[in-house]
């Protein structure tokens, strides 16, 4: 019996085991399961994108929204499978991208090496499929459902490198101090840009702005769903911010503790921002959609510094994010821009804002993060410098790649070099009649069935004036 029991524990696999099991439990397993648990949360946005997305559009297009979301997660996880990981934080690497992980496996790992890279990937992922969802409202109702599936995919290859950029060890703004914790920039930012060049490539919904259709026709369809997607997104942002100290050993519950607390501030902030404007703005009223946009606004710009201020700062960081968010919206439809769900105020005017707001409220001395002091801090205007090098770059980086995709893509599927938005574009009839029937053949219940027949008879004038734009100069860049 000795003699086995020697045999046993002399065995190499059962040492291998028990080794790799003491060093799993004691340094990592806690930290995997706060991550992991916060990656979960953060997927459940999309639901609440959704959500917020088939309350801001029209009737006739719920199935057609939630099955781009869908395909969100299907092809953005196979673009971060093969290509996104190993660019964002493969090894080796550069300053610019990673060269390896891609395809990746464990291959040649021991299982904890293993445990860490399938950690940092599922939640990474969770950040891609959030950059690229947001583009679904700004093309809401009027897009290909095959160009939002290729958009998915390469979206997320091209966020990639804005990832590398900040997050990994050696990124080149990383190196620099530029300092954004859970992603202002490189996912709010970067899909707000991302959307507003596919609104000036594929153009505004028919009679948004020609007064060829009742405005009726553009209010939210469900502002009970608007309300239900803003707390689906809420509480994911908890997930979004507090996981990002990508763990709870050591100092790191010190810092997913502040970014939960600051985040909250800045919702209080950002809700009474939004409640005055919508109150000035409607003469009286309160619109769910104004106070949904404040609050998101609130949300994105406290995402870069949550876990570098103080709660009273968070205060003022959401209150001018939310007034960012909608101010920005307002002046858009003054320009003609046809963003159905407000995304890029949001993510885009608050982002900007939430990623200077390091530069302004960073506290060097606060325990868990490595930042430099901001101007109110003492710490000069050094980083508030590089900060707008990071959102420049942001800019730079989606208008470089964004625009030759919508062109290509449009081309490809027109068959004219001269006319992209036609291929970008649903047909128009199909874009009045709904693309829940059109493209997925779900029927209309009997109870909307008067106004789905008004709408399939919308008059010719509408479709003659998509088609007209449709037939001019369709290159247009950001």
């Amino acid at each position: 019996m000795a003699d086995q029991c020697t045999t046993f524990t002399n065995c190499k696999v059962v040492q291998d085991i028990l080794n790799d099991l003491n060093d799993t439990n004691g340094d990592h397993a806690d930290d995997a399961t706060w991550v992991l648990t916060s990656s979960f949360v953060i997927l459940t946005m999309q639901s609440g994108f959704g959500m917020l997305e088939m309350g801001s559009s029209a009737r006739g297009h719920e199935v057609n929204i939630m099955l781009k979301n869908v395909y969100d997660v299907v092809c953005g996880a196979f673009a971060y499978y093969a290509l996104g990981f190993g660019i964002s934080y493969g090894s080796p690497s550069n300053g610019f991208m990673g060269m390896g992980d891609f395809f990746v496996d464990t291959d040649g790992r021991n299982p904890t090496e293993a445990g860490l890279l399938f950690t940092t990937y599922i939640f990474q992922f969770s950040f891609a499929a959030t950059a690229t969802t947001i583009v679904s409202g700004c093309l809401a109702m009027r897009c290909r459902f095959l160009v939002y599936c290729i958009y998915s995919f390469f979206s997320v290859v091209v966020y990639a490198f804005v990832a590398h950029w900040i997050w990994a060890k050696d990124g080149w703004l990383a190196e620099l101090g530029a300092h954004d914790f859970a992603g202002s920039g490189p996912v709010h930012l970067f899909g707000a840009i991302n959307g507003l060049i596919g609104i000036l490539w594929i153009g505004p919904r028919i009679g948004r702005f020609d007064g060829s259709r009742p405005a009726e026709d553009f209010l939210p369809s469900s502002n009970a769903s608007i309300l239900f997607g803003l707390f689906m997104l809420w509480w994911g942002w908890i997930g979004f911010n507090c996981g990002s100290s990508f763990g709870i050993r050591n100092r790191k519950w010190l810092v997913a503790t502040r970014a939960a607390v600051t985040t909250i501030s800045a919702t209080a902030g950002g809700g009474l921002a939004a409640l005055p404007y919508t109150r000035i703005r409607s003469r009286g009223k309160v619109l769910p959609e104004d106070v949904a946009n404040g609050i998101l606004g609130s949300l994105v710009a406290v995402t870069a510094p949550c876990a570098c201020i103080h709660p009273y700062e968070a205060v003022i960081i959401g209150f001018i994010g939310s007034l960012c968010a909608n101010l920005a919206n307002h002046l858009l439809l003054r320009f003609n821009v046809d963003d159905p769900v407000g995304a890029i105020g949001v993510h885009g005017a608050a982002g900007i804002w939430g990623v200077l707001a390091v530069g302004l409220f960073a506290d060097s001395e606060l325990p868990g993060v490595e930042v430099r002091a901001g101007v109110f801090r003492g710490g000069g205007f050094e980083l508030l410098g590089k900060q707008m090098l990071l959102v420049l770059s942001i800019i730079g980086w989606s208008v470089l790649t964004m625009n030759p995709f919508f062109y290509l893509i449009g081309i490809i599927c027109s068959g004219d070099w001269r006319n992209a938005r036609v291929g970008l574009r649903v047909d128009p009839g199909d874009e009045v009649t709904g693309l829940d029937y059109v493209v997925h053949g779900c029927v209309p219940k009997k109870s909307n069935l008067p106004t789905f027949q008004r709408e399939q008879s919308y008059p010719s004038e509408s479709i003659r004036n998509i088609r007209d734009l449709q037939q001019g100069d369709s290159s247009l860049t950001l």
